[in-house]
């Protein structure tokens, strides 16, 4: 599998870039009909995380669009920050899961709005289970023909609190969901598997989540043919391998475009020891596998 790095998508100074401060990330991009693309992600100012909003229409630049979910939308769950929501647009309108902490815990919530601007909170759901005691963050929605499915990285507590693992539930219709459990868990050096983000192709489900070891987090890919048993493919983007030391790569999101031309979006910064914050970039595929077609 081929991509082709792009670089950052938005530009460090402008309207509002000073949300996003220390850190943009989490990106959940969606194509409208017209072929506008909207792009809802986490910005952190070095106090509060907000999801904030960018438009790109086609043809031009990224345009940012300013705070979309401000904290405390739901009331006191999420007062002390929001982040990585995953937006998927619904007969009734459009239907967003994101993160909220309440300063000590962190839950998944949803949000739904008919323009996908102005949000109405829906709450919390999930109720947390041994694999997400400490915290369920990095949501992800899928709606396939048969069923909702919900992935997301759940910590336990271990590893002074910074173990993660990649858990699923499915729903018939997004309202009430049945828990499936960890389906991705970390193997040998590896401290957390986190942030995944899965799409249907050819009938099959291909997630790109992060390998975190510890030293330098890196993109990478698993499929399945039935959303519960994976196959790991291991790193996806130039720049994840060990001997590449250029890029810190994570939160990736992958759209399928309108015409089957599949993107990907992430975060990134430079790496040895440089403190600069996570920016969004963009990948374009170059080939090499057929795992979009059909």
């Amino acid at each position: 599998m081929g991509w082709h790095l792009d670089g950052q998508i938005l530009a460090d100074s402008g309207p509002t870039s000073d949300l996003e401060s220390s850190r943009a990330f989490g990106p959940c991009v969606v194509e409208e009909d017209d072929g506008t693309l909207r792009m809802w992600y986490s910005g952190h100012d070095g106090s509060t995380s907000r999801i904030l909003e960018a438009v790109q229409r086609p043809g031009c630049a990224w345009e940012r669009r300013g705070v979309s979910i401000d904290v405390g939308l739901a009331g006191g769950s999420d007062a002390y920050g929001v982040e990585s929501p995953s937006v998927v647009f619904t007969p009734g309108g459009y239907l967003m899961a994101y993160a909220g902490s309440d300063g000590a815990e962190t839950r998944l919530h949803m949000a739904a709005s008919s323009d996908g601007r102005v949000w109405e909170p829906l709450g919390t759901f999930m109720q947390r289970e041994e694999a997400d005691a400490v915290g369920a963050t990095h949501p992800c929605l899928v709606v396939t023909s048969r069923r909702w499915w919900l992935f997301y990285a759940g910590y336990d507590g271990s590893e002074n609190g910074r173990r993660a693992t990649i858990l699923a539930a499915v729903s018939d219709s997004g309202a009430s969901w049945d828990r499936i459990g960890p389906v991705l868990e970390p193997s040998g050096d590896e401290v957390a598997l986190l942030e995944p983000w899965v799409v249907v192709a050819q009938r099959r489900f291909l997630m790109f989540f992060v390998s975190d070891d510890g030293r330098r987090p890196a993109i990478q890919m698993a499929t399945s043919e039935d959303g519960v048993s994976w196959d790991r493919r291991g790193n996806t983007l130039p720049g994840s391998g060990d001997d590449v030391d250029t890029l810190e790569e994570r939160s990736p999101c992958l759209l399928r475009m309108s015409d089957g031309t599949p993107r990907l979006w992430f975060a990134s910064r430079p790496t040895g020891g440089v403190p600069a914050a996570y920016r969004l970039c963009s990948a374009n595929f170059t080939g090499g596998a057929d795992w979009f077609s059909g």
